[in-house]
């Protein structure tokens, strides 16, 4: 890597004025448990079934608030288990659905009140399953009106921290002297790790991954990707990510960066970046990287951080 070029990746990795695309909402430091409410909704107005994020290998359990007599899952077979009790469904999807469209499940309730069913739109994704969501079936409700209330203040509360942070970045300068006044940089300055030898590599990666470096700074982690040899004919462009340790919390990611999309026959680069932490281990991390619908991922383990 010349000098230019390193120049340029550590401004990507550090500063904190970018144009990236938003992160998906369902981060994966959030709550595990979602809560969802069903109720009557006159037809002119119906709204599109209830999405879950079902990932292969990963439980997911929906919870109800009224029994529920049955339940009717499209494609059964890509799952290795369907148990019904009473209010509580589990769902564990087999490796199979990880190639499959969204697939619909019905529930049947008990009681014969209205609605008499409830139907979700289940969304498979390489990682970030749904492992709990809470079902409220009345609408209305007083449990309903809270469990609402309870989303909205958490979504408030991450909109103003992202606002005060995008505040904050115009407040500073461009290049070196930005990343010191944002204390991203120390006296240490940024280590390097070249990934190589140990890395492992998804079979089933839609790039080919040639090499991964890593950087550590005195607040930020990045991970670059050197890729080539898409799979498959549309251009392939990063669009979320993840850090996940082999045991622990998963670190926040701030951004994932790309020049441009990934075409066939050609190489291309893209930086996930993250928060560092005080009690943050070297490694190892699993990196999973995905386009956009959540689908066509690269995955890399045995991540390690300088």
């Amino acid at each position: 890597m010349n000098a230019s070029a390193a120049v340029l990746l550590v401004h990507s990795l550090l500063t904190t004025q970018t144009a990236a695309p938003p992160l998906s909402t369902a981060a994966p430091w959030a709550p595990a448990a979602r809560r969802l409410t069903v109720g009557l909704q006159a037809p002119r107005f119906a709204a599109p079934p209830l999405e879950v994020r079902i990932s292969p290998g990963v439980g997911t359990l929906l919870l109800f608030d009224t029994p529920v007599a049955r339940a009717e899952l499209e494609n059964e077979q890509r799952f290795t288990r369907v148990r019904l009790a009473g209010d509580t469904l589990t769902l564990m999807p087999s490796a199979s659905v990880e190639d499959s469209e969204a697939l619909r499940l019905t529930v049947h309730f008990a009681d014969g009140a209205a609605p008499a069913n409830a139907t979700f739109r289940l969304v498979p994704h390489p990682t970030l399953a749904d492992r709990q969501v809470e079902v409220h079936r009345h609408a209305r409700s007083a449990d309903s009106l809270h469990a609402e209330l309870l989303e909205k203040e958490e979504e408030v509360r991450r909109l103003r921290e992202e606002l005060a942070r995008m505040e904050a970045a115009r407040s500073l300068p461009d290049g070196l002297t930005g990343m010191l006044a944002a204390k991203h940089l120390d006296k240490n300055g940024v280590r390097a790790r070249w990934n190589d030898e140990h890395l492992l590599r998804h079979p089933r990666n839609t790039l080919k991954v040639r090499t991964a470096t890593t950087y550590r700074a005195a607040a930020r982690v990045a991970v670059a990707v050197e890729c080539e040899e898409l799979r498959g004919g549309a251009p392939w462009e990063a669009r979320g990510a993840t850090l996940v340790p082999r045991e622990g919390a998963a670190l926040r990611v701030l951004r994932v960066w790309q020049e441009a999309p990934t075409a066939a026959g050609m190489s291309g680069q893209f930086i996930v970046e993250a928060e560092t932490t005080d009690t943050m281990s070297p490694g190892p991390y699993t990196l999973t990287v995905w386009a956009e619908g959540d689908k066509r991922s690269v995955i890399l383990g045995n991540v390690m951080f300088p």
